[in-house]
């Protein structure tokens, strides 16, 4: 009898303590908690620690943090020339605290629905481009997909906050293909830088050539008027030269005009003071006349 006794106690005990513990809950900084009393929203609770009611008030937590939703592989698509592409990307996502209770009365599934929305949205994107640009305009696919879901998800009661596409895998016939391609363009290029370094070599030639013939141009100018120089001053020295000379004879004929003793005057200059040895018959003698321009002086 006191066995059952102590039994009935201990679990009573149990039963007061079970009580005790379901009469507060706390929320964690990163979450708040939706509180329903008999299934009917009370309140939302800020992190921290609050009370209820036993039995009577349940309550659910959400994260508000920033959070993300993608797929484990590659989702397939295809782009608007109907090549196949495998996608891979990520959703990053919040709750807000004032949509918490939106999103606990209507859209409990709203991360299934947001990553179901956020495949659509890509494969409708993807579709309105070529293969060939896709990698070209992967900046511009990925905005216009955040944007897009940004809006969109509002339904939902969730904040987009960025969208990223992670990877891309194409088919294994399109990468031969570009591959292929790849090689054909790098031959023309090769081709073209060859036709070019060409042209270079042949600009590079005429312009050789045509320095060396400027430069023999220059040098037969140059030539060409040193001899024509050279003459003009041979020519320029001869008439000075005959200029001085006439003007010479022309002061002797008017120095002789003037006194007719000059040409004696200048026989004896040049005499060198000594007489013939040796006379002929009828030869002029070499003496000077002392006649009368001699008797003149001593008068």
């Amino acid at each position: 009898m006191r066995y059952v006794k102590f039994v009935g106690a201990g679990v009573a005990v149990i039963v007061l303590l079970l009580i005790f513990l379901a009469t507060y809950f706390t929320v964690e900084p990163n979450e708040v908690a939706v509180v329903t009393h008999f299934g009917k929203i009370a309140y939302v609770a800020d992190p921290g620690l609050h009370f209820k009611m036993p039995l009577t008030t349940s309550y659910r937590t959400f994260r508000t943090d920033i959070l993300e939703v993608g797929p484990d592989r590659g989702v397939n698509t295809y782009t608007i020339d109907n090549q196949e592409v495998d996608v891979t990307f990520n959703v990053f996502y919040r709750v807000p605290t004032a949509q918490v209770a939106y999103v606990y009365a209507n859209v409990p599934d709203y991360r299934t629905r947001l990553f179901t929305m956020a495949i659509d949205r890509l494969k409708s994107q993807m579709g309105k481009v070529n293969v060939s640009s896709v990698a070209e305009k992967r900046g511009e696919l990925r905005d216009a997909i955040k944007v897009i879901l940004q809006n969109d998800a509002k339904v939902l009661g969730v904040e987009v906050t960025d969208f990223q596409l992670t990877d891309m895998q194409y088919t294994d016939s399109y990468r031969q293909a570009i591959g292929q391609a790849a090689a054909a363009k790098a031959g023309v290029e090769a081709k073209l830088y060859q036709q070019q370094q060409a042209q270079k070599d042949a600009e590079t030639a005429a312009i050789q050539a045509e320095g060396q013939a400027n430069a023999a141009r220059a040098k037969a100018k140059g030539e060409a008027d040193a001899t024509l120089y050279q003459a003009q001053a041979e020519a320029k020295a001869i008439e000075l030269k005959g200029q001085a000379t006439a003007q010479a004879i022309e002061a002797q004929a008017v120095a002789l005009s003037k006194n007719p003793n000059v040409v004696d005057l200048h026989k004896a200059d040049r005499w060198d003071g000594k007489l013939p040895t040796a006379m002929y018959s009828n030869a002029p003698l070499p003496f000077f006349n002392i006649g009368a321009g001699a008797g003149a002086a001593k008068q």
